[in-house]
C-alpha cells in the first residue's frame, strides 16, 4: 500500500513538472540576438499571492502587446523610438505609466507592481486593483526575472504591429518565434 502511494506521488510530481512553463533562466540562452536597429523591452511581475492574480494587459503607445501574469516575464523587440509603457488598471496612481526613449541596442526592464485598495467613489467597500509600471535597473531586473516563468504571449501581435505602423512606428514588434517553439505546449497565453 505504501509503495503504491509513493509511486502515485512520484507520478503526480513528474506530471506537475511537465506542465510548468520554462523559466526565463532556462530560455535565456536561446533568445535571438537583438536586431541592430532595434531595442528590447522586458515586462514582468513578481508572484505576489496577496495581491492580484489577474493577468495585466500591457500596452506600448496605447497598443496592446500582450499580458503578463504574476510570476511571469515577457519580452518584445521593438524599433528604436519613444514608448509609453502601460498596464490596464482599474485604479489611478501618479505616474503609473512610464515613457522610455529606446535607441538601437538598448534594453529596458519594466516591472508591473500591483496595489490593492478600495474604490473611494463607491458607497460600499469595493476592491480596486491598480497596476503601476516601474523601470528597474538591468542588474536588479536580471536577478529578479531569472526564476520567473517565460511567456511568449504572441496572440494579437500581427494586429499590434499593424497598429504601431499606422501610429508611425518604423517596424512591427517582433515576436520571439525561436523562444515560442520552446513554449508551444506549456506557456500560457496570458489572455484576459
Amino acid at each position: 500500500m505504501r509503495r503504491g502511494f509513493r509511486l502515485l506521488l512520484v507520478l503526480v510530481a513528474a506530471l506537475g513538472a511537465c506542465a510548468a512553463p520554462p523559466t526565463f533562466e532556462q530560455i535565456a540562452p536561446s533568445l535571438p540576438p537583438l536586431p541592430p536597429d532595434g531595442a528590447r523591452i522586458f515586462v514582468y511581475r513578481d508572484y505576489e499571492t496577496y495581491q492580484s492574480l489577474a493577468w495585466a494587459p500591457v500596452f506600448f503607445n496605447g497598443v496592446r502587446i500582450g499580458a503578463v501574469g504574476p510570476g511571469y516575464v515577457t519580452m518584445r523587440n521593438v524599433p528604436a523610438g519613444t514608448y509609453d509603457i502601460a498596464a490596464a488598471s482599474q485604479g489611478l496612481y501618479p505616474n503609473q505609466d512610464k515613457v522610455v526613449v529606446a535607441a538601437p541596442g538598448q534594453t529596458f526592464y519594466a516591472k508591473i507592481e500591483t496595489l490593492r485598495g478600495l474604490d473611494p467613489t463607491a458607497d460600499r467597500p469595493v476592491p480596486l486593483i491598480t497596476f503601476v509600471v516601474v523601470l528597474v535597473d538591468p542588474e536588479t531586473a536580471r536577478r529578479e526575472i531569472a526564476h520567473l516563468w517565460y511567456t511568449a504571449d504572441t496572440k494579437g501581435l500581427a494586429a499590434s504591429g499593424q497598429a504601431l505602423r499606422e501610429a508611425g512606428a518604423a517596424a512591427e514588434i517582433e515576436p520571439n518565434w525561436k523562444v515560442l517553439s520552446l513554449c508551444e505546449a506549456n506557456c500560457p497565453t496570458g489572455e484576459v
